[in-house]
């Protein structure tokens, strides 16, 4: 015992900072708690975020250190937080991990980094592009570029994503870390199945029916999925999900007429989620901008068996769906077109059979778990053995 102890306390170190971290219900926190918990069997982990509540201190959750610091201000949606300040203390650790976009942060850790001599090795995980926020942009993107061009490496969730980024630069150390789904985690036993229809057939009857679980943002395209909606009377739909858009969006199938066969159920936890995308035939994606880098909910869905019609978007998006193999895809912003994808898929039963098959394999075969964090491991151990060349 007293021998594993001592190896404990010899192992390294990494500090990975993220904006908030679970319980805060986000990708970019599920991602940060998976990433962090997979290095922590290896490493010792300290993750250092904003409180996203009253709530801040230390605690442990998963195996990993957990520092939450105190949110002063929050301006455009990004926490400003003086404790990182003091809490990043790039000496005390053999590697950071930062995950992007946390425009703030990026600022506080490039002055840390560069007073340290950028001695210590920096991966940088890229979620996605700072969305609609041209100010910001402006005044952090520089620093950020710089970062980016000081890290061991950039990953992002798709090399598409690099190829069309406006935040990171040309010359970044780009690698790819797509997401991935746990095929524990999602039941698919016949029993679960056959619930799931049953509770389908209860609450909407035989009508075909269409899902999208997602927050509910701006480039999210969900005015466009209305508007699709409303060109298939026979169709009902569940639209899960909260956020910034969903009053003006539940507003849209009042006004279109169309609410009384357009769920609105709010949040899902997570059994929820499973029964809605094992219930529908077809899983709506009809993001309408490049901030959509992935999908993590293309990969939960067809998991699941549901049918996914997405936008054909220059991201990560058709990764996953790929036309006419793993899904329909429709041009973004356009409604006839997705209403025409939509009907498509639920007219043709052998297309939806083949989609179906092929999206599975997909998905186990490109997105697993164990593939993507045994990478990320990998890089990890390579960043750290780049001490004093990065």
């Amino acid at each position: 015992m007293d021998h594993l102890l001592a190896m404990a306390k010899t192992r390294d170190k990494i500090l990975v900072i993220g904006k908030y971290y679970p319980p805060f219900n986000g990708g970019i926190e599920l991602v940060t708690r998976q990433y962090a918990e997979r290095l922590s069997q290896r490493y010792e982990v300290d993750v250092l975020v904003s409180a996203h509540d009253k709530e801040y201190g230390t605690c442990e959750i998963g195996g990993v250190r957990v520092i939450r610091v105190p949110t002063q201000a929050t301006l455009f949606s990004q926490p400003l937080s003086l404790g990182m300040l003091a809490q990043i203390r790039l000496r005390d650790y053999a590697a950071v991990q930062f995950h992007a976009p946390n425009p703030f942060v990026a600022s506080v850790l490039w002055a840390k980094m560069a007073l340290d001599g950028f001695r210590t090795p920096l991966m940088i995980v890229h979620h996605m592009e700072i969305s609609g926020r041209k100010a910001l942009r402006t005044l952090f993107a520089p620093l950020y570029r710089q970062l980016a061009r000081r890290a061991v490496w950039v990953s992002v969730t798709s090399p598409k994503n690099h190829a069309i980024s406006q935040d990171l630069p040309r010359d970044a150390r780009v690698v790819t870390l797509p997401l991935f789904v746990d095929r524990t985690a999602y039941p698919h036993d016949a029993e679960f199945q056959a619930e799931a229809m049953r509770w389908r057939r209860q609450k909407y009857g035989e009508a075909p029916l269409i899902g999208f679980v997602g927050r509910h943002a701006h480039y999210k395209g969900l005015d466009v999925l209305i508007r699709a909606l409303a060109k298939l009377p026979e169709v009902r739909a569940v639209i899960a999900g909260e956020g910034a858009f969903r009053v003006r969006t539940m507003a849209l199938a009042r006004e279109l007429g169309i609410d009384d066969r357009v769920e609105f159920p709010g949040r899902l936890d997570h059994a929820e989620k499973c029964r809605l995308l094992a219930a529908i035939d077809v899983f709506a994606f009809p993001s309408t901008g490049k901030t959509e880098a992935f999908g993590l909910s293309q990969l939960e869905a067809m998991l699941l068996g549901a049918v996914v019609v997405a936008t054909d978007l220059p991201t990560g998006v058709t990764d996953v769906a790929v036309h006419e193999e793993t899904a329909l895809l429709a041009q973004p912003g356009d409604a006839d077109h997705l209403a025409t994808q939509i009907s498509r898929a639920l007219s043709d039963s052998e297309l939806r059979s083949r989609l179906r098959s092929a999206a599975a394999r997909h998905v186990e075969q490109r997105f697993s778990r164990e593939r993507v964090l045994a990478e990320l491991e990998h890089l990890t151990g390579t960043a750290i053995g780049a001490v004093g060349t990065a």
